[in-house]
């Protein structure tokens, strides 16, 4: 799993919001903080509601300016009086009279206006669901004292009840960041409501969301992970037959051997329509192709029916048990992913796609060992003409996983010598030496990687962590990330890293531009999900550093 994969899984499997602050050398300082569980597809549950605890008496500020005696005199009566009618509604509050207690604290408020009595007033609002009220005083409690924590949380519990879930985020951003991350208890707020606004505006935008292909080396890297023969672009051009269907099938498999993804696409969809098939196996390729295509799209609904379709046609065909393994495994269904490699273990025993495969997914779920144990079982059972440089680099990578740095390094080297003309060695061999701290190293390895395929937006990216890690260059890392979209506009990736690096550097207009645009490559729900989630926490960073700058300098310090 190289560290591109990594950070992929990390956007799929975390929301995230670089909060900046500015440092004396002119560069910024980010605090991250992350949710630890994927997103799931729950209804969200209304804020808690139940009586909290109000503020107990506590002295009041006496006037800043001098007054005569008998002013003082007054307002040490009105502070009395208002304190003695505070205590009174926190009684009532306690009894849950609540109706009562807001009449004490109403009769507080007009003697003495108070952040406490604004905010008291509120929590019993709060109990008779009068969500509008207690917005207002939670606002006029925070218009007296802005970092007032309590008063914040009450208006946020508020709106998130009303569905005003922008503002409930904000104000819950804005605690995180008044008590510096340190509140777990806090921080479970903004992810809830994250999930919330993430699903709603991805539900409107999957609507009008017309599938495409993404990027082109996405779409590579997936079909060149099927290497055994024969592939099935040379099942399809030696279909025989004088079926229309079956001259479109084999020109959609000429297609596909040159890469040419969306015509191919294009001509196995037309062959399906025709409904007239020389077999029920080439029918069953054509399914098998088109589910393909729909997975890369992100359209997992349509490609699991493709996929089911073909194996009713063709039911021990391996290389599409395992495509509908690696859909399940695109849903998180991780059992009938293992079900579905246990039936193709049973109908091939040797077959180097099905190894590698389950290898990725034990990879994936942090087992280590079996992943090499699959890789290496892959590689055992490779036929001339199904030598891949993946399954070296996934196996180099999983040992480093394991601590085997030696043995990570001896693979790296036999893949070079292997594969001398193969550009994601160096990339993924850059990854491990950035994970390890050897910068210089991992430069190199990045700068080679360029050299031999300049095309890939890979390496770049990667330079881009690199000197972001290494240098705290953050102009240099926006610069990588933008030769990374030169060569390949569709590449989801490059557009939310560079986001980040606009978020880190404060210049959250152009970063919140810059999401728009990873939606419209990304491929998945819930990748959707997750771009919308940074750019909603993005947001949230912006009215917090409009709102609370004096706060936002002391992230981190």
């Amino acid at each position: 799993m190289s560290h591109l994969e990594n950070f992929t899984d990390w956007v799929k499997d975390h929301w995230k919001v670089i909060l900046v602050a500015a440092v004396a050398t002119g560069l910024t300082a980010g605090v991250i903080y992350s949710q630890r569980k994927p997103l799931p597809k729950k209804t969200l549950q209304k804020a808690n509601t139940a009586p909290a605890a109000v503020e107990t008496p506590e002295k009041t500020e006496s006037p800043k300016e001098a007054e005569s005696p008998k002013e003082q005199l007054v307002e040490e009566d009105k502070s009395k009086l208002a304190n003695d009618c505070k205590i009174a509604g926190n009684k009532l509050y306690a009894e849950r009279k609540f109706q009562e207690a807001i009449e004490k604290y109403s009769e507080a408020i007009d003697l003495l206006p108070s952040a406490v009595f604004f905010s008291n007033r509120a929590a019993c609002y709060a109990n008779t669901q009068q969500y509008e009220k207690v917005v207002e005083d939670c606002t006029s409690a925070l218009k007296i004292d802005p970092k007032y924590i309590k008063a914040l949380n009450r208006r946020a519990q508020a709106f998130e009840n009303l569905g005003q879930f922008k503002d409930a985020l904000n104000d819950y951003t804005v605690i995180c960041v008044l008590e510096n991350f340190r509140n777990e208890a806090s921080m479970a707020a903004p992810d809830r409501i994250l999930k919330q606004l993430a699903s709603v505006r991805t539900q409107e935008i999957l609507k009008t969301k017309t599938p495409k292909m993404p990027s082109e080396t996405f779409i590579s890297a997936y079909m060149d992970s099927f290497r055994a023969l024969p592939h099935i672009s040379t099942l399809l051009i030696e279909l025989a037959g004088d079926l229309e269907s079956s001259a479109l099938l084999r020109e959609a498999g000429e297609k596909v051997n040159a890469r040419e993804w969306t015509a191919a696409y294009e001509l196995v969809n037309k062959s399906l329509s025709l409904e007239e098939f020389e077999s029920s196996k080439a029918q069953a390729l054509a399914l098998n192709l088109r589910g393909t295509f729909h997975f890369l799209m992100g359209q997992v609904d349509l490609a699991i029916q493709d996929i089911d379709a073909s194996l009713q046609l063709d039911a021990e065909n391996v290389n599409t048990i395992i495509k509908r393994a690696t859909l399940f495994m695109e849903m998180g269904e991780l059992e009938q992913t293992v079900q579905q490699f246990d039936l193709a273990l049973q109908l091939a025993p040797n077959h180097v796609d099905l190894f590698y495969h389950r290898g990725q997914v034990r990879f994936l779920t942090g087992d280590f060992q079996g992943a090499v144990e699959d890789y290496q079982q892959s590689l055992q059972s490779e036929q001339p003409g199904e030598q891949s440089v993946y399954v070296h680099i996934q196996l180099a990578v999983a040992k480093y996983k394991l601590g085997d740095i030696a043995g990570a390094e001896k693979k790296f080297k036999e893949a070079k010598r292997l594969f001398p003309t193969s550009a994601e060695i160096f990339n993924y061999h850059g990854e491990v030496l950035m994970d390890r701290q050897t910068f210089v190293d991992a430069q190199k390895s990045f700068d080679k990687a360029i050299e031999m395929d300049p095309k890939s937006p890979l390496p770049y990216i990667n330079k881009a962590i690199l000197f972001l890690q290494w240098k705290q260059d953050a102009s240099k890392a926006e610069e990588q990330c933008r030769l990374a979209l030169e060569q390949d506009p569709l590449c989801d990736i490059a557009y939310t890293q560079l986001a980040q690096l606009l978020c880190h550097q404060n210049r959250v207009d152009e970063a919140l531009t810059i999401y728009d645009k990873a939606i419209t490559v990304t491929r998945t729900e819930a990748e959707i999900m997750n771009v919308i989630s940074c750019q909603e926490a993005a947001e949230a960073q912006r009215y917090v550093a409009i709102h609370y700058p004096d706060a936002m300098m002391q992230i981190g310090r």
